[in-house]
């Protein structure tokens, strides 16, 4: 019987958990574990013309979208005018020297809008005798006092361990609709790889072999980019897999994969979609297709991206009755279930699928492996 799928082996489409990842444990060496942070306390018009030079970014696509109605905003400026402490906002560092806000954008965002004229206060309970004024209505005492008061502002610096900064991210990625992991590295890594990722999410021969889950929370980049990280250098993965997205994305932030690599990825998913329809990574349960799962489609993509494609769909029925052989392996259940991003799983679920179709006459040419 096959065990209960852990998180990153399975998601039906829907909202995932996007904590579950984060259990996994860093591989970071202890004297490499480097979080460099430098406190200001900077005040608002500092604030509003880093802005404007584009030294301070508001990273809206990492963020939420800006949600804050103009009465919460108004409630924000009013703390301000009446010296009352608001949270401390904390910025990244870039290789350039921009900052970025990884938390209190809408905080920022609103004293931006505010001192740039954009919103006038509305619902302030105690300085009543401003409401419906805008920055430059106010009295010059009360704009020279406001864009004098300061936020303390926590710089994760660019000096720290980029796997260390990125787990700082996620555990400030809190609130009622925390980001993907995905999501996190859509803005920390932009680039044009990032934007690759999104041609590719777009392309109908990648998303019809997807068995019609949904793109929700950047589900599709981040099944493209395990597909490239993961046959980039399969022989010396190693856990966890989160650990080699992020490493990936910072390696290749300002390139793309090869056109080879490209043309073998469309080629593969062309060859799944032949072989399988939409159901290559969905498994049936009780007569049901059941939830999509992750470490299957690395399974199947990589062994099929290192093989004689076109073989492979010759003999396209034997495939699928080897695809339902592994299913009913308890050793291969296994490999599937629980801690899937182990590197013996991993490493073994490849390896099964390809040796199967080595045995059925497709010619595979995966890369040495260690041994299980």
């Amino acid at each position: 019987m096959a065990t209960q799928p852990d998180q990153d082996a399975l998601f039906d489409g829907e909202e995932e958990d996007v904590t579950a990842e984060q259990g996994e444990a860093l591989t970071v060496p202890v004297e490499e574990r480097r979080l460099v942070t430098q406190p200001y306390d900077l005040s608002l018009t500092t604030l509003v013309d880093d802005i404007r030079r584009q030294r301070l970014l508001l990273s809206i696509e990492y963020q939420r979208k800006y949600v804050w109605d103009r009465s919460k905003a108004s409630r924000l400026i009013e703390s301000f005018l009446l010296n009352i402490p608001v949270p401390v906002c904390y910025f990244a560092e870039n290789e350039d020297g921009t900052y970025e806000v990884i938390d209190g954008l809408q905080r920022i965002q609103t004293v931006n809008d505010f001192l740039t004229g954009k919103f006038s206060l509305r619902g302030v309970s105690v300085v009543t005798e401003f409401e419906g004024l805008h920055f430059e209505d106010l009295p010059l005492k009360e704009q020279r006092r406001l864009g004098n008061r300061t936020i303390r502002c926590i710089v994760i610096t660019d000096d720290s361990h980029p796997d260390i900064k990125f787990d700082v991210f996620e555990r400030l990625n809190t609130g009622s609709a925390m980001l993907a992991a995905q999501e996190l590295r859509n803005c920390i890594y932009r680039g044009s790889l990032n934007s690759f990722l999104k041609e590719i999410a777009n392309e109908s021969y990648f998303s019809q072999i997807l068995g019609g889950i949904q793109n929700k929370r950047m589900a599709y980049e981040e099944l493209a980019l395990r597909f490239f990280s993961l046959r980039e250098d399969l022989p010396s993965y190693k856990p966890p897999l989160r650990q080699l997205l992020n490493s990936y994305m910072r390696k290749h932030r300002k390139g793309r994969p090869t056109e080879d690599a490209v043309k073998i990825f469309e080629e593969t998913c062309n060859a799944v979609h032949e072989i399988f329809g939409s159901e290559a990574f969905r498994i049936m349960r009780d007569g049901k297709l059941g939830a999509f799962n992750k470490a299957l489609f690395d399974s199947i993509m990589m062994a099929l991206s290192f093989s004689d494609r076109g073989a492979a769909i010759s003999k396209a029925g034997e495939v699928r009755t080897l695809r339902e052989e592994l299913l009913d392996r308890e050793s291969f259940q296994t490999s599937i279930g629980r801690a899937t991003a182990d590197r013996t799983r991993m490493h073994g679920r490849i390896k099964a699928f390809a040796t199967g179709l080595t045995r059925l006459g497709v010619r595979c040419e995966l890369p040495d492996l260690p041994e299980l």
